[in-house]
Parts: C-alpha cells; structure tokens; sequence
C-alpha cells in the first residue's frame, strides 16, 4: 500500500506525568526502524516530504488494482477498467518537471504492469470482499495500530486470504514475507475486523508479476506485537538518534540531518512549494463549496439551510 494517509501520532511525544496516546502503522513502526530520527522528522516535526516518481506512479498502480478488484461483476472486468483508472486518476505530482517524453515512458510502463496482472488474475477472478479497509485496533499501554488493507480475497472454504500490493522491482522470498511485520499486523487486524484471522496472507508483487502467499500458521503475531510495544516505548523516551545507512541518499531531510553535512534537499524551500500548493487547493475548493451552496439554494430556496457536521 501504500500511500494511506494515516494520522498523526497524537499528542507531544514527551509528555511529562503521564503516557501519550500512541498511534502506529507499519510504516511508522518501520521507519522508525530504518532511522529513528527519520521517524521524527516525519511524524513528530511533519517536516515537508518532496513528492517523487516512484512515490506517484505506484500510487496510481494501487488506485488502479482497487478499481477492479472492486468492481461487483459477475465476469472478470476487462483491462479496460485498469487501463481507464490508471489514466483517469493518475498521480502526476511526482513527475512535476519531468521531460513531456521521460513521464510517458513511466506511464505506458505502468499500462503494461497492469495488463499483465490482468492476464494472471482475469480466468479466476472474484471480487475482493474489501479494498482499502481502514482499521484501527489498540494492542495496550495506549498504544493504537491503524492501517488499511489493500486487497481482502475470498477462499474457497468460506473464509478469506490477505493480499498487499507491492510495486518493487523484486519479488521476496518465501521467508522474508512470512516473516513480514506489515503482513502480521494485517493479521491481527482482520481479527478485529471480522472475528476471524486470514487463512493465508500474500504480498503480490506486481512489477514482476509474482504473488507469494504464506499459511496463517507461518505469520507471528506475538513477535509483532512486542515490535510494536518496543518503538513505542522508544519513542515515549523521545529515542531518535540518526542511524546512517545505504538509505540516507534518498532521504528527504538529509540536510537537517546532523550526521551530514547539510548535503540534501531544501527543506526551507520544499515548504515553501507545498504550501504554494496547499494554497492553490485550498482557493479551488472554496471556490468548489461556493457552487455547490449555489446549487443547493437554487433547489431548495434561498432560506435552505446546509449543516456540514
């Protein structure tokens, strides 16, 4: 998945006489693994991030599986329905500067990753029970997990598998997917879900177009589980010293990072152009909400009375 926006870890990390609330995804608990002060730059300072390629395009590869995994069809949907969301909703922030020619080769390769998974998937196509699903469930000491789901399939037996859409240019082993924390996660989420844990849980590869599944038997939940309660407690303690890796070369805040040299992007700057954008976003919708009480007034009278909760 991605790219669920997931929201912010509440209330001041360092809260004094007391435990904060604590809000966890698998992203967070894996960034601060890679990097603690990452972590914190993300998270607690919601330092500006800089929108890039890979980011966009497999944003749009998500929107466009959802699409059709969704779609409440007695046949597999044809490629059209990928091929027309990928193009009706593609994620174009990331290519903002990119050369007119350079943008279209990330595209028409996106068409033909999508064209494949519909290839493997089509002949024994059944809808997804839930794409996208949001959960939240809370694991004790105030300490909240949240997420979504990106693909719940159904099983022949009644019950249902555990699919995460990954647009990595390799696929994982058998092993490293059981041992995925982020698959773990999900399985204790179905479990509060719906009452039932997942008879397999999957990462679908789908540049490469592998799909490796493993047996709910091989996923441990209480070794997650003590994850997630260990990078609480370290981020309680405000623990966020840098940890320099092979990372660091794509890291968006590599210049406020005290274990460089200021080497890295403009955070100043990168502020600077999301706030140009969050304005411009921010003048379309008003001018959007300004039409639509138009409308509104212009059926119902001009006494009409619109309360937005």
């Amino acid at each position: 998945m991605t790219s669920t926006a997931v929201p912010d870890v509440a209330g001041p990390v360092g809260d004094a006489g007391g435990r904060p609330p604590l809000r966890l995804s698998f992203s967070r608990v894996d960034s601060y693994r890679s990097c603690p002060l990452r972590f914190r730059f993300a998270y607690v300072d919601r330092l500006p991030t800089v929108p890039s390629p890979h980011l966009s395009w497999g944003s749009s590869i998500h929107t466009a599986l959802e699409a059709w995994w969704d779609c409440k069809l007695p046949e597999p949907p044809p490629v059209e329905v990928l091929l027309d969301t990928l193009y009706a909703r593609w994620d174009d922030e990331g290519f903002a500067g990119m050369p007119r020619d350079e943008k279209i080769r990330w595209y028409r390769h996106a068409q033909d990753v999508l064209r494949r998974h519909h290839a493997r998937h089509a002949a024994a196509y059944v809808p997804a029970v839930a794409t996208e699903q949001w959960f939240e469930f809370d694991v004790g000491d105030d300490v909240t997990v949240v997420g979504s789901i990106d693909h719940v399939a159904r099983t022949g037996n009644g019950g249902f598998g555990i699919v995460d859409w990954k647009t990595n240019r390799r696929a994982k082993t058998r092993q490293q997917v059981a041992g995925s924390l982020q698959l773990a996660i999900y399985t204790l989420a179905a479990a509060h879900l719906w009452g039932r844990e997942p008879d397999w849980v999957a990462l679908d590869f789908v540049v490469p177009g592998v799909r490796v599944t493993v047996d709910r038997a091989d996923i441990d939940t209480d070794h997650a589980l003590a994850e997630i309660h260990a990078v609480a407690a370290l981020v309680r303690a405000e623990a966020f010293d840098p940890a320099p890796s092979a990372l660091c070369g794509w890291c968006d805040w590599r210049a406020v990072c005290p274990a460089f040299e200021g080497d890295g992007p403009d955070v100043a700057g990168t502020a600077v152009v999301e706030l140009q954008r969050l304005r411009r976003r921010q003048e379309r919708d008003r001018q959007r909400i300004a039409e639509l009480e138009r409308v509104v007034r212009d059926r119902l009278g001009v006494e009409a009375v619109l309360e937005v909760g």
